[in-house]
């Protein structure tokens, strides 16, 4: 396995200005020669959560680390927070995508079969880049390219959806948006469009930090836009699972973790019947 960190705003010669971070961290297994057939992998770009105000290291190595094993090559971004707000994250969370579109080929992988996985907060900038790949400051900065930008699926966890207030994670959109202004054109349920990727999403139903609501409504706009949808919400639960196994959480005496980590081989499970498989090609 190759592991690396690079620099999306050095890539692209795009000016850093105030932002500190825009960086994607590769896990791409080597290129074995002793095999009879080179192998062409999915990919899978990983946004960890945290409000906006931080990037959780739980939802970010060990989800790549999973996928990793079920054939992908994963990258982890790692993106601005407050007090950066838009458009930095939503243009570092576009420079990573369209590096994965550029360098497919030399990254082994399928070009065309390259999803995003987000959790919370990060779950919200992963659907940002689902159905509002053409906001001005990304259409500014790449163009037409920025289309390419739309993954080929989305998994969703315990998403940040909605600016609606009886339901929205408040604290998220401020520091999204840098303030109370904006939030409406952010509220992802509001901007699903005919042609939105295929979504997997969960969550848990006592989510007492983002309402279990947030997935509802965007499953909900999902299957009125006639998209592939699939979502499971678990009976118990809090926020911040991730994988919920003991890899990222100090107290896993709770039985119904079993149950919330079949999350991850269900969510691979939905890739895979969407094309998201390892392809053997002769040398």
């Amino acid at each position: 396995m190759t592991t690396k960190t690079v620099d999306l705003y050095e890539y692209f010669g795009i000016g850093r200005k105030d932002a500190r971070k825009g960086y994607l961290t590769l896990y791409v297994r080597d290129d074995l020669t002793e095999m009879a057939k080179k192998r062409v992998r999915p990919a899978m770009l990983v946004i960890p959560g945290g409000g906006y105000c931080n990037v959780s290291q739980r939802e970010g190595e060990p989800i790549a680390l999973r996928f990793f094993a079920e054939g992908f090559n994963a990258f982890v971004l790692e993106y601005d927070v407050a007090p950066q707000h838009y458009p930095v994250q939503l243009l570092q969370a576009g420079m990573a995508m369209l590096y994965l579109r550029r360098e497919a080929a030399r990254l082994g992988v399928d070009g065309e079969r390259i999803a995003a996985i987000g959790f919370s907060a990060g779950g919200h900038l992963a659907g940002c880049t689902g159905f509002v790949w053409d906001d001005p400051a990304l259409r500014e900065a790449f163009g037409d390219e920025c289309a390419r930008i739309c993954p080929d699926a989305l998994v969703l966890s315990y998403p940040v959806v909605t600016a609606d207030k009886r339901y929205y994670h408040g604290g998220s959109f401020r520091n999204f948006c840098g303030g109370d202004e904006g939030h409406e054109t952010f509220s992802l349920e509001k901007r699903v469009r005919k042609g939105a990727p295929p979504c997997f999403i969960w969550a848990t139903t006592p989510d007492d930090c983002v309402p279990v609501e947030n997935a509802l409504l965007l499953y909900s706009a999902l299957k009125n836009a006639g998209a592939h949808v699939e979502m499971h919400l678990f009976e118990e639960g809090w926020h911040g699972l991730s994988t919920a196994d003991d890899e990222v959480l100090d107290d896993t005496d709770f039985p119904f973790l079993v149950r919330v980590a079949e999350w991850l081989p269900m969510a691979v499970s939905f890739l895979r019947a969407h094309g998201f498989t390892v392809q053997r090609q002769d040398r």
